[in-house]
């Protein structure tokens, strides 16, 4: 079974390492020093980087990483690192010995190109998508952002997330104002709140408490406090208030 670690980066980034049989994969390294401790700690050979955006928050420690293992290969979207493998949607990347088989998934709103990998009951989601929440649209548009949710929403119920930030905390009670009658959120709250009490990480999370608990998942449910209208025009009033929340 592949194995994934979650690995603290920067402020709140998290970097990811999958690894099997003395092979292993690193997912979106902001910054070197805790991948290549992490690496270390495996006694794994990198394999490949996956690259989710640009943002450099997200590819800031490839270019140290790729020095130490230059036979790793680097898989990102388009334009989104110099030299990079790219993928586009619906590409799909054997790894790990063929062992993990990751679908490259189309996810632009928080950035013009932004891939999400899935596969192996696994989803890697950059900052599309987030514990309780999705990325600031900085780059494409609400309706791209909202497509992306909605594309990720669809995905088995059980596939666990790996996101890019830990923002759990936060974004429940953003949504606990949205949406003050769903139960379901103040269950998530406590489970958060005690997860980060003791130091860990609220990843994985499954696309079914997504959908029970995050507001850009539940658009058409009737106890958000936003203006009705169609799906868009509720996404597009739910980010603009999370923005200034």
């Amino acid at each position: 079974m592949v194995c994934i670690e979650v690995i603290p980066a920067l402020k709140d980034n998290y970097i990811y390492l999958a690894a099997l049989n003395g092979r292993a994969v690193l997912v979106d390294p902001g910054e070197a020093p805790p991948a290549l401790a992490a690496l270390g700690r495996s006694g794994a050979e990198l394999e490949a980087v996956l690259l989710t955006h640009r943002h450099a928050d997200h590819i800031g420690g490839v270019a140290e990483i790729a020095a130490a293992y230059p036979a790793a290969k680097i898989y990102a979207p388009e334009n989104c690192y110099p030299g990079a493998v790219c993928v586009a949607g619906g590409g799909v990347l054997p790894l790990l010995g063929g062992a993990l088989r990751l679908e490259a998934l189309s996810t632009p709103g928080h950035a013009r190109v932004h891939a999400a990998y899935y596969g192996g009951g696994v989803l890697f989601s950059g900052d599309a998508l987030f514990g309780c929440g999705c990325g600031r649209v900085l780059e494409g548009t609400m309706e791209e952002s909202r497509r992306s949710v909605e594309i990720l929403g669809g995905l088995p119920g059980e596939t666990k997330v790996y996101c890019g930030h830990e923002y759990t905390l936060s974004n429940i009670e953003f949504a606990m104002a949205a949406e003050p009658g769903n139960a379901a959120l103040r269950v998530r709250y406590e489970s958060a709140k005690n997860l980060r009490g003791r130091g860990e990480p609220t990843v994985p999370f499954t696309i079914a408490e997504e959908r029970l608990t995050n507001p850009f998942m539940r658009l058409c449910e009737p106890g958000l406090s936003v203006d009705g209208g169609d799906a868009g025009a509720v996404f597009t009033a739910l980010r603009r208030w999370k923005d200034n929340f």
